[in-house]
């Protein structure tokens, strides 16, 4: 079986509020773009991690002080969906955390 799995750490430069913050808005935006994909979603009590399980799919995002770990794996969709879909995902992870130039 093949598995599509991809890790991505992100320095975000925010305190940790402000980064939780930016994690409910990634979490809020995955759901709208990927919905079909998320059937469960579960946060940890602090609200620095968050699990999304779907068919075939397992995502977890972590905030700690300084960085953004996202990991996902997706063995069963492996390269039909599996790909894109994570590609997608770590580019919702980029667009909260990463910071733009003004």
């Amino acid at each position: 079986m093949s598995t599509s799995l991809i890790r991505l750490t992100v320095q975000h430069g925010r305190d940790l509020p402000e980064a939780r913050q930016r994690l409910e808005m990634a979490v809020a935006e995955i759901h709208a773009r990927f919905g079909t994909f998320v059937q469960r979603t579960e946060w940890s009590e602090d609200r620095n991690l968050v699990k999304m399980f779907g068919p075939g799919m397992e995502v977890e995002i972590r905030v700690d002080d300084r960085d953004v770990h996202f990991t996902g794996d997706m063995p069963i969709l492996g390269k039909l969906l599996g790909s894109p879909l994570l590609k997608g995902l770590k580019g919702v992870i980029e667009d909260k955390f990463q910071k733009r130039l003004k």
